[in-house]
Order: C-alpha cells, then structure tokens, then sequence
C-alpha cells in the first residue's frame, strides 16, 4: 500500500499508531490500494483509493468497525461512486 501525507508535521506516537492501525485495516481488504492523508489545523483528510471498485464497500465497512472501535466519528465524502474514492476526515477538535 502506498500511503501520500500532506502538511504532517511531527506526530505524537498515538497518531503514528493510528495511522499503522489504519493501514493495516486498509491492506487486510486490499493491499493494493492508495492512501492520502492530509493534516490541517481542524482535522484529518483521508483520501483511499481502491485498486479496484469492488473492494470499495469492504473498505468502507471495515474502517467503520475500526474507527467504532476507536470510538471515533468518521465524516465521509457522499461522491464515493462517482470519484471511485473513499474519502472521509476526522475532526481534530473531539
């Protein structure tokens, strides 16, 4: 899996943990996608593009377990079948 960042500055080490966890949950339904992350001041922008359309629902269900588990509120994108992405954020401020 090929992960991009954006505007990352030096994280602490439960958001480096995050993000390997992250990863993993990603690579264990598809291990070819892509993956962007972009920090802003307010919150996290992901951007996960699928190798191929059908893992695209598997993805979304198993990041939504992962981030239940977490206890995390994920915002995503309402164009993930028209921009054959996943796109969703994470709120820095909860």
């Amino acid at each position: 899996m090929e992960i991009q960042t954006k505007f990352l500055n030096i994280l602490p080490e439960n958001e480096k943990l995050y993000f390997a966890q992250l990863k993993g949950v990603v690579e264990s339904v598809d291990e070819l996608s892509s993956m962007q992350i972009t920090q802003t001041p307010y919150h996290y922008n992901f951007r996960i593009a699928p190798s191929l359309p059908k893992y695209t629902n598997n993805i979304i269900h198993a990041l939504t377990q992962f981030h239940n588990t977490l206890g995390l509120r994920l915002s995503f994108s309402k164009s993930i079948k028209t921009s054959g992405s996943i796109n969703f954020k994470i709120n820095l401020s909860d």
